[in-house]
């Protein structure tokens, strides 16, 4: 078995990074148009600098890296993490990318309710959240039908291209969550 399957939905699956799939996430993380939707676009990653990022990820207490796992194709097709893990306070904050021909088709939308299943079931946490571009709307809307909700923003904190947009915060607790499933 080429991926380990740490949380399963219907369609997809949370496996553990595998080295033969570092290519593939260095060539997500530098496509521009995948990482102008989290603010990276300036960002330059080569090999390397991937594997010593998954490496400190691997080697944490307080952050995981996970693939997400196409259980048709058994492909890779985006990336999950959690990050900032306080176990005392019970708080995350998560992220996502999906592969741009997988955007749109429920995919993204599955794997942060298995990143949500993670954090506070199997981790026990209890207030989970993120950020998004303003822009970036179908995926704040995605997280709200998920149950998130706006917590604030943060004013012009990304220009791009000679625009400046607002950073979106929303969170999730863990009794919205189960109370939704």
């Amino acid at each position: 078995m080429k991926y380990i399957k740490k949380v399963e939905g219907e369609n997809v699956y949370l496996s553990l990074s595998i080295k033969e799939d570092l290519e593939l996430y260095t060539k997500w993380l530098n496509d521009p148009k995948l990482n102008l939707s989290f603010g990276k676009s300036h960002d330059a990653l080569t090999l390397q600098r991937q594997e010593a990022y998954i490496n400190d990820y691997n080697d944490s207490d307080d952050k995981f890296f996970f693939v997400i796992v196409s259980k048709k194709t058994k492909e890779a097709i985006g990336i999950g993490i959690l990050y900032d893990i306080s176990y005392v306070h019970g708080k995350s904050t998560m992220g996502i990318l999906i592969d741009e021909k997988y955007q749109s088709k429920g995919y993204g939308k599955e794997a942060s309710k298995l990143l949500l299943e993670f954090a506070f079931n199997i981790l026990n946490l209890n207030n989970m959240m993120l950020y998004a571009i303003e822009f970036n709307e179908k995926a704040i809307e995605m997280y709200k039908s998920i149950g998130f909700k706006v917590i604030g923003k943060r004013r012009n904190a990304y220009p791009i291209n000679n625009q400046t947009y607002d950073e979106i915060y929303l969170d999730i607790l863990k009794e919205e969550y189960n109370a939704l499933k």
